[in-house]
């Protein structure tokens, strides 16, 4: 006989602690031989043998006539499963299947439903919740019929926050029991490995902290612990124990509440006394939370789905009013900019279009965005809710960019949300260390419970999971718009300039006229031609000709207003519609400014590139009224404009 091997508890294998509570007894059975591998220490009070007389005995031999029905129970399902059987005594078996093993577990018999359980109570508790229509009432049916039935001198709903603090959302004590309510506990206090556990055992007894545990028996040749994940009688961590004691408690015992698998929270009963309860009670109440979790499914559920609706459907309102056939599709989607930050609930919102960059709400100032750009860049992070340390020196960060959601349309187009600081006041259950820092990762118990608030920085509000959905369904049709965008652009623009092209010209040329026609509204057509552009081709290159061209357009496109539409039309040629303009001075001007911008010469390597321009206007509908003439009218403007130039030269 050697004792189980005990793992490490510090690295995380709680369920291969290689103990049980001395609730009752436990033997392993190799499912392939059919030999008892493991026993507990206890197992002569159970079975009338020693551990020696049981390790390497076939199963059937141990147990005689009562094998085939412990081996039935054992092989029904992978959870835990519960029947009476004849040992020395009559007992309450538990068994499971885990791994090549079944495991028995043996309490004393208690196969009688209790009372409180009983046909009436199950309708009368499942008509109470369904008059629960949020989670806290959920909370409140659970803790109150719980404490009725057990008796235990306090019983909590713990529900677990996003980074697994936990928080007391319900609770019933007895009278003169200090109560916990709405008190908080880092999640350090349930670390994920115990966590991890809640989420596939539901159940978790604690009878007595002051009881020493039984150990865990194995023959020679095994060199591994049992698996006791799904163990009902699993000894409890030294910490934890003490955990409990420096709270002042002697019984604990917790059910799980899942949704939608997840580990949702814990249903806790405190007894200052120590209390056990068998089995089929535990089992009852198991039954009790597992009830309880459909129905707090259902409520998150709809409460999610309630948000993906309001959020799909400013999706949908947005996404109507966005045409990417229209002529400036960039400017339609930044008039959408409120509609935007409304979806995503943002504090602030910023796209990038190219070079251009477009801004609704609160953000950080300049450097500050800079900063945020620089750690976005350099971390994959798509959104979070608590800034990194790295960012927190920037005040205009800090406060304004608490939380960020980045999110990547395209090379050149990008969408960037922000949410501002939210201060939030945390009572504790005791006093805390700093909530940032990294939590070592040794398990160690905490001495103090009393209450104690703290302000906590650098944390917004967190980014709902249906905000994110719905973010991604943003950043997937706003990918579609821009690459539609992006094909009516190559179609409409010219590639050299991205300034419009001649089919675009024409297209804004009819719809101005058009609009002009209806409202009474004045525009301006400008005809404008670069005079000795040719020698700069011949003399300096095409390359050379080309960088002045784009020059000469940035320079238009920055005089122009964003209403107005500028042009190039081929080769030295470009077009300015000049819109609303009030008369033919405010025309006259305009041209004039274009015509001076023109002649600034350009640098080009060490060259410095220079040519004029001569301009041709037209006023709508003064000079003409139909497309045709009105540039027929522009273009003889040109000519003697030119002529003009010609003699001067």
């Amino acid at each position: 006989m050697n004792p189980a091997v005990v793992a490490d508890c510090k690295q995380g294998a709680l369920h291969l602690i290689g103990a049980l509570q001395p609730l009752g007894a436990l033997v392993g059975v190799c499912i392939d031989s059919g030999r008892v591998e493991y026993c507990s220490a206890n197992i002569a009070e159970w079975l009338g043998h020693t551990p020696d007389a049981v390790l390497g005995r076939a199963a059937v031999d141990v147990f005689g006539h009562s094998w085939a029905a412990l081996e039935r129970l054992a092989q029904s399902s992978a959870g835990n499963r519960i029947g009476q059987v004849e040992l020395a005594a009559p007992v309450t078996a538990v068994a499971h299947q885990r791994g090549r093993h079944y495991v028995l577990e043996f309490e004393p018999a208690a196969c009688a439903a209790p009372t409180w359980w009983d046909e009436a109570a199950r309708i009368d508790f499942i008509a109470k919740l369904s008059r629960a229509h949020t989670p806290k009432d959920v909370a409140g049916v659970l803790t109150s019929t719980i404490a009725e039935c057990t008796g235990y001198d306090r019983v909590m709903v713990y529900r677990f926050l996003e980074d697994w603090d936990g928080e007391v959302i319900d609770q019933c004590c007895k009278p003169g029991i200090e109560g916990f309510l709405g008190l908080r506990f880092p999640a350090h206090d349930i670390p994920e490995n115990a966590r991890r556990l809640y989420t596939l055992n539901w159940q978790r007894i604690i009878a007595d902290t002051e009881s020493e545990n039984v150990e865990l028996y194995a023959t020679p040749d095994v060199h591994e612990p049992l698996d006791l994940t799904f163990s009902m009688l699993r000894a409890v961590h030294p910490v934890h124990i003490q955990y409990l004691r420096n709270m002042g408690i002697r019984g604990s015992f917790s059910v799980s509440l899942l949704v939608d698998g997840a580990l949702w929270g814990l249903v806790t009963c405190h007894d200052y006394a120590g209390k056990a309860l068998n089995s089929v009670e535990r089992l009852a109440f198991e039954e009790m939370a597992r009830l309880a979790c459909l129905h707090l499914t259902n409520i998150c559920r709809l409460e999610l789905e309630s948000l993906r609706s309001v959020l799909r459907e400013r999706l949908a309102v947005m996404s109507r009013a966005l045409d990417p056939a229209a002529e400036q599709p960039k400017q339609l989607l930044v008039g959408q900019l409120a509609a935007l930050q409304d979806i995503l609930e943002a504090d602030g919102i910023r796209l990038r279009w190219g070079s251009e960059e477009h801004c609704q709400g609160d953000l950080p100032n300049p450097a500050g965005l800079a900063a945020l750009d620089a750690w976005l860049i350099e971390n994959d992070c798509p959104h979070f809710d608590v800034l990194p340390v790295e960012l927190r020196q920037d005040d205009s960060v800090c406060r304004y960019a608490a939380g960020v959601l980045n999110m990547y349309i395209s090379p050149n187009c990008e969408l960037l949300a922000v949410r501002k600081e939210e201060i939030q006041k945390i009572t504790w259950a005791g006093k805390q260390a700093d909530p940032d820092a990294v939590p070592s990762p040794a398990l160690t118990p905490r001495n103090s419970f009393v209450a104690w608030s703290q302000n906590v920085r650098h944390r917004a509000k967190r980014w709902a999971d249906a905000t994110l959905e719905i973010a991604e369904e943003l950043r997937e049709a706003l990918a579609e718009y821009r690459q539609a965008a992006r094909h009516k652009e190559l179609a409409y623009l010219d590639p050299l300039t991205g300034l419009a092209n001649r089919y675009a010209f024409e297209q804004g040329m009819a719809d101005r006229i058009s609009h002009c026609q209806r409202t009474g509204e004045r525009f301006a057509l400008h005809m404008l031609d670069l005079d000795r552009f040719k020698p700069i081709n011949d003399t300096y290159g095409h390359v050379a000709g080309d960088e002045l061209l784009k020059s000469i357009a940035e320079r238009m496109k920055s005089l122009a207003r964003c209403e107005d539409l500028v042009a190039r039309l081929g080769g030295d040629e470009f077009a300015i519609i000049e819109w609303h303009v009030a008369d033919d001075g405010d025309a006259s001007a305009q041209a004039a400014r274009m015509v001076e911008a023109i002649g600034e010469p350009v640098m080009f390597g060490e060259h410095r590139l220079k040519v004029s321009a001569s301009m041709g206007t037209a006023i709508f509908p003064t000079d003409a009224q139909h497309a045709t003439a009105l540039s027929e009218y522009a273009d003889r403007a040109l000519y003697l404009a030119k002529a003009g130039q010609r003699r001067r030269a």
